[in-house]
């Protein structure tokens, strides 16, 4: 079951995040990521809301091509109502089969494949920077079989592995929960895990899988067919031309760091539906080509507030279809659960350095010599273009050999113009011996250097482990923290994300966006130290906390431990049965309330009964916060 008080029903079937502007609930408090007390003028990003403007992008686009600003949400819904009731009646008078003949062969031959997804994040998961509780999209099965199916979709519907998932399927009349088995590191998609039994025979053979495509690549002039899903769960579709195949994107940090699309070049089209319309794009065939994803990007407006933006672009389905050829015939990496049955899953080799594009006639400006760029036209005549580095992720095997400004022009002395190139590199190390370096050509400040550059290896699993001590949601710094390229040398594996109104944390001014590197004068470099350091705390003990901000400010504030009301526990994800454990680490002894109220609380005052019947909900013979919790059924 979901946390009580959590608004699950769903009204809106196109992609919206939806924003809970009165705080985020868990138990009778809310979660909070701002970094400055919440009376006082916010100067990070408040995720639940408070003291900042979300500009929710919703657009809809009748069948004759007409497109309405939802901002006029009177207007809107009318027009939403009279065109489902207008559905109705053509569906009634059998004007619908009429319909359907007349759909494309695209749209005929990807439906049975398309899927509405309705996300919610609880309020104690919400990692790695997640900007709302709830999310819709609609994703694409790329594999079905009578065991297992795989829908991919992208990671601003699924943005962590922590989520209850559940999945509608346009082929047959069928809601059914997923299971989140892979978060790419660095593409805007995730994969999700249903059971197919579930669908019984005739859902089996109703639904189906699409047909990946991908290659050749797309080029500008190509025709493609736009298909999604709309609220009724039905199939929409045009035709369009692409613009722009190989466009780049640049999309800043946000106040509270989260997940953004780097490295990644992405397909741009002459018309769509707007940016709350997701789906794929295909060939005249219904052979996929990209998925139409939603990307989330955070806008300033004034000095102390931010306004959430969401927009829509093609992510080409090679890396998809090199994912789903490693999960099927078997990854390199750990194993994970998957319906019963344990599958190895993929291992990523990447470069963690986060690149962008400059044109080759301002490289020449730069002294980049003719004969290189006459080898990058050759390679690439179409983008024309060199890759230069803007950054290396702290902790990453590229930080202090690669600098921000150089121009990367050779791996292995082949030229490389794209992030593609870069990633067929890193894939080929897998399969030879180098031992995981890149024999790099760069340019740097007017002199060609050659540097030996190592890779990493990241999983697809996300975050697997949080910690709540005090109030605040701790965790190891995700891929977005990373990127800004700043870690405590103190040590850097206790990340404060999130943290809870009321709790000490709250009272005592330790807020998210900061590290905890020392507790009473005792180093925390990762989780495992952190947990030896504070389950020896003792319930109403004064705590000296030493942390160091996102700006690498030091600080050090004391804070009163709350075992009562707040005690230490921990949420991993193992593996090996695909559960979810919430064990408690740190709470308050039932030997010591005995001591304070006596063996019979019968005749005790309200106010201490109280105390007990708290202390019961928390660690008492009916809690949860000590069982095994499935990922459909995360409990606060």
């Amino acid at each position: 079951m979901l946390p009580s008080g959590v608004n699950v029903e769903a009204t809106h079937m196109e992609h919206i995040h939806e924003d809970n502007h009165q705080g985020l609930t868990d138990g009778a408090t809310s979660m909070e990521t701002s970094s400055e007390h919440a009376s006082a003028v916010l100067h990070f990003q408040n995720e639940t809301g408070t003291g900042s403007k979300i500009k929710r992008v919703e657009e809809y686009m009748s069948s004759d091509g007409f497109v309405a600003d939802c901002s006029l949400n009177t207007t809107v819904e009318v027009m939403l109502e009279d065109t489902i009731a207008k559905e109705n009646i053509l569906l009634r008078n059998g004007q619908g089969a009429a319909a359907v003949a007349n759909a494309s062969i695209a749209e005929r031959v990807i439906e049975p494949t398309l899927v509405m997804f309705e996300v919610h994040v609880p309020p104690s998961c919400m990692l790695d920077g997640v900007h709302s509780q709830h999310f819709s999209g609609t994703g694409v099965i790329i594999y079905h079989s009578h065991s297992m199916g795989l829908v991919a979709v992208d990671k601003n519907t699924v943005a962590v592995s922590a989520s209850d998932v559940m999945l509608s399927f346009a082929a047959y009349p069928i809601e059914i929960p997923g299971e989140v088995v892979f978060l790419h590191p660095v593409h805007n998609f995730a994969l999700v895990a249903y059971d197919s039994s579930v669908l019984g025979p005739v859902g089996v053979s109703a639904v189906q899988a699409a047909e990946l495509l991908p290659d050749p690549a797309l080029r500008r002039g190509d025709s493609v067919y736009l298909v999604g899903l709309n609220r009724s769960l039905q199939a929409t579709s045009r035709k369009s031309v692409v613009t722009n195949p190989c466009a780049t994107l640049n999309i800043g940090s946000a106040d509270c760091p989260r997940y953004r699309a780097t490295n990644m070049e992405v397909v741009e089209l002459d018309t769509d539906f707007g940016s709350a319309f997701s789906g794929v794009l295909t060939d005249e065939h219904g052979r996929v080509r990209a998925i139409w994803a939603s990307f989330s990007t955070q806008l300033k407006v004034g000095s102390n507030t931010s306004e959430d933006h969401h927009f829509v672009r093609g992510i080409p389905v090679y890396a998809i279809s090199q994912i789903l050829h490693n999960i099927i015939s078997g990854g390199n990496g750990p194993h994970l659960l998957i319906n019963g049955v344990k599958r190895p899953m993929p291992l990523i080799r990447i470069l963690e350095v986060e690149l962008y594009r400059t044109l080759l006639s301002k490289a020449r400006s730069f002294g980049l010599s003719d004969d290189w760029i006459q080898a990058l036209i050759k390679k690439d005549p179409v983008r024309r273009q060199v890759l230069r580095v803007k950054g290396c992720l702290a902790g990453s095997k590229a930080e202090n050999l690669l600098e921000q400004g150089d121009m990367v022009l050779a791996v292995n002395k082949e030229p490389v113009t794209c992030f593609r190139d870069i990633e067929n590199v890193c894939h080929a190390l897998d399969i030879g011996e180098s031992g995981g370096e890149l024999n790099m050509t760069i340019f740097r400040q007017g002199r060609e250097l050659d540097l030996v550059v190592g890779t990493d290896v990241r999983d697809g699993n996300g975050t697997t482990r949080v910690i709540n001590w005090c109030g605040c949601i701790v965790q190891d710094p995700h891929p977005a923290v990373r990127a800004l390229g700043f870690l405590p040398e103190e040590g850097h594996g206790v990340y404060v994300t999130r943290w809870c109104r009321g709790s000490p944390v709250h009272r005592y001014g330790l807020y998210a966006l900061q590290w905890i590197v020392e507790v009473n004068g005792k180093p925390t470099p990762d989780l495992d130290a952190f947990v030896n350091v504070t389950k020896e705390l003792e319930h109403g003990e004064f705590v000296r906390v030493r942390t160091i901000h996102l700006n690498s400010k030091p600080r050090v504030l004391t804070l009163k431990q709350d075992l009562h009301y707040w005690p230490t526990w921990e949420l991993r994800f193992d593996p090996e049965t695909a559960i979810w454990h919430r064990q408690t680490i740190k709470a308050l002894d039932w030997l010591s309330l005995v001591s304070r109220f006596g063996p019979d609380p019968v005749h005790r005052p309200y106010g201490e009964l109280c105390c007990i019947a708290d202390w019961f909900k928390f660690h008492g013979e009916f809690s949860e916060s000590d069982t095994p919790i499935k990922t459909k059924h995360l409990y606060t």
